[in-house]
């Protein structure tokens, strides 16, 4: 890039995010509805479904460059949605990406832009890297991923709820493992994907988004389930915890750190694995 063109960067990250932030505060049906990603008469929902997506390609940009162009789609679809996918077939359900299939055409558009257009992809990275375009995308991502998780949980209830195959739980008046395990995949499946990834985003246990993706659904079900607050106020809840977590990378980690420590001595759950002993061989 240009020496002119670096000079241009922070007053078009200015630009961008200040103008969709204006756009939306003066279009939009308010701060809720946007936060929850219920306001459809304006703008609001296709301006953040198409930020989350354009961030997940921006997020990819290095790991992919030196990908067969399939191969490098593929993958950032996976890391878009994989979530999207697993959750909803875990209790038989049509996959979300299936049923609004925009997500599928913003995917393929982001990712075109972010790596195939001469100059104005390098000059759209470096925008999107710093600044208030940065903070913005920040904030639509928190915005869509709290989508992919309270949808998965509620998809979840009702399917259980729905099951007429065999006689409901005699012990639980509605289910709590399922929207709990699908709250989880819907929110950080895509790092389990392709398999051959295996458990590997699990074993170090610090990783911001399977933690997000862990008490999320927890805090909504605890909230919504058991102490009466409503499924929006909830939903947003969840949605600044996310925004929070991610504008604020070392006080999360510090209270996070906290949160852990104190189940860990709750429960005597090892905070770390075991050493790994390796037998040996004597001659």
């Amino acid at each position: 890039m240009s020496q002119s063109a670096n000079h241009l960067v922070p007053l078009a990250s200015w630009a961008l995010g200040a103008g969709v932030i204006a756009f939306l505060a003066t279009r939009s049906l308010g701060l809720m509805p946007v936060l929850t990603l219920m306001d459809r008469k304006s703008w609001a929902w296709e301006i953040t479904a198409f930020g989350f997506f354009l961030k997940i390609a921006q997020d990819n940009r290095k790991k992919v460059a030196d990908f067969y162009w399939a191969k490098a789609l593929v993958t950032n679809a996976i890391a878009a949605f994989g979530g999207g996918f697993l959750a909803p077939m875990i209790v038989g359900r049509t996959p979300v990406p299936l049923m609004e299939e925009t997500f599928v055409w913003m995917v393929v558009v982001t990712w075109y832009i972010t790596h195939h257009i001469p100059h104005v992809s390098d000059f759209l990275g470096e925008v999107l890297r710093e600044g208030p375009a940065q903070t913005m995308l920040t904030i639509f991502f928190g915005i869509f991923k709290t989508q992919q998780i309270v949808g998965a949980v509620e998809l979840a209830s009702k399917a259980v709820a729905a099951e007429d195959l065999m006689p409901k739980s005699a012990y639980f008046p509605f289910a709590v493992a399922a929207p709990l395990l699908c709250g989880f995949v819907g929110g950080c499946g895509g790092t389990f994907l392709p398999p051959s990834n295996g458990l590997a985003p699990i074993e170090g246990g610090k990783v911001w988004n399977i933690r997000a993706a862990f008490f999320a659904p927890l805090m909504y079900i605890v909230a919504t389930r058991f102490c009466g607050v409503e499924l929006l106020t909830a939903k947003l809840g969840i949605c600044l915890f996310r925004i929070a977590g991610d504008l604020l990378p070392s006080q999360r980690d510090a209270v996070m750190d906290s949160l852990t420590s104190a189940l860990y001595t709750g429960t005597r759950v090892r905070s770390t694995p075991l050493p790994t002993v390796v037998p040996v061989k004597t001659a």
